[in-house]
This record gives structure tokens, C-alpha cells and sequence, in this order.
């Protein structure tokens, strides 16, 4: 048990990256090209923090073909949720309200699965969950950012805009 808390903090890190990010884009000016640049960013970060820390220990632990499976089965899910859900929600919306959500749920179920990776990243070895977690924080920052920056040119009130970014570490938080 006492191991837990420590785990439960650094699974707390990513929603507090997309906290800080989310505050940046509310009080700062933010530009097409910025959010642009911010989107390239973290998902830059969440490549190279896939293909150095993660997929190292997974085939040192796993057959290539449960690799390969697993990564076939998330593709289909991420087809199945566009074609069955997401696209029945979004077209029903005809001004546009619907995809401005729709990235904060991305987002919250990004941070789900960041809360399940440092989880089981510290199952592993601690200095690996601290890695994952370190890593995530930095891919996050830019999330948070971009999900408040579109809320923000949606002309979302700035209450549930801070709303949202506070709802960021208690997702993340619940996961491991």
C-alpha cells in the first residue's frame, strides 16, 4: 500500500500538464500556427516516448505478435468509435459544437490511458513510470492547450473553459 501513493502521484502528473497547458491558451494570445505547432509537438513526444521507453520493454516482455495485435485491435477501436460514434455526434450538431467536445473527450480518454501506462510502467520498474510520466507531462502540456485554445475561439465562457482544465488531473488521477 505503500507503494500506491507514489504511483498515484506520478499518474497525476499528465493532468496537470494539460492543467498548465489549458491556463497557458486561457491567458495567453493564441495563434493558428501556435496551436499548430503545439498539436506537432506533443505528438512528437508521445512518439519518441512510445519507441524509447515503451517499446523496448514490451519486446524484451512480449511476443511480437501480441505487439502487433494489440496495435491492430486499437486501430479498429479508433475506426469503430469514428464511424459508430463520433460521426453520428457530430453531424447532428450543425454549428459545430459537437467536434469542439469531442477533443476534450479525446483528450480525457488520452489521459486514461496515460494514467493506465504509468501504471503499469511502475509494475515494471519506478525510474520507468517516472520516465513515462516525465514524458507524458511534456505531451500533455500541449494538449491542454490546444483543447482551451479551441473552446476559447468557440466562444466557450471562460468558467467552464477553467472548468474543463481543473477536470484534467482528476481523470488522469482515477486511473491507476
Amino acid at each position: 500500500m505503500n507503494n500506491l501513493w507514489p504511483v498515484i502521484g506520478l499518474a497525476l502528473l499528465p493532468g496537470l500538464g494539460n492543467l498548465a497547458g489549458g491556463m497557458v491558451a486561457e491567458f495567453a494570445r493564441t495563434t493558428p500556427r501556435l496551436l499548430n505547432l503545439a498539436l506537432h509537438a506533443a505528438s512528437g513526444i508521445v512518439i519518441g516516448v512510445v519507441a524509447i521507453e515503451l517499446m523496448p520493454e514490451a519486446l524484451d516482455n512480449l511476443a511480437g505478435w501480441w505487439i502487433a495485435v494489440s496495435f491492430a485491435a486499437g486501430g479498429a477501436a479508433y475506426v469503430g468509435a469514428e464511424t459508430l460514434l463520433i460521426e453520428r455526434v457530430t453531424s447532428g450538431d450543425g454549428r459545430g459544437g459537437s467536434p469542439m467536445w469531442m477533443i476534450y473527450v479525446a483528450v480525457a480518454v488520452d489521459l486514461s490511458g496515460d494514467g493506465l501506462m504509468i501504471g503499469s510502467g511502475s509494475a515494471v520498474a519506478t525510474s520507468l513510470a517516472i520516465v513515462l510520466a516525465a514524458g507524458q507531462v511534456l505531451a500533455d502540456f500541449p494538449e491542454g492547450y490546444s483543447v482551451v485554445a479551441n473552446l476559447r475561439e468557440k466562444k466557450v465562457s471562460r468558467g467552464r473553459r477553467i472548468f474543463v482544465s481543473l477536470s484534467f488531473p482528476s481523470i488522469a488521477w482515477g486511473q491507476p
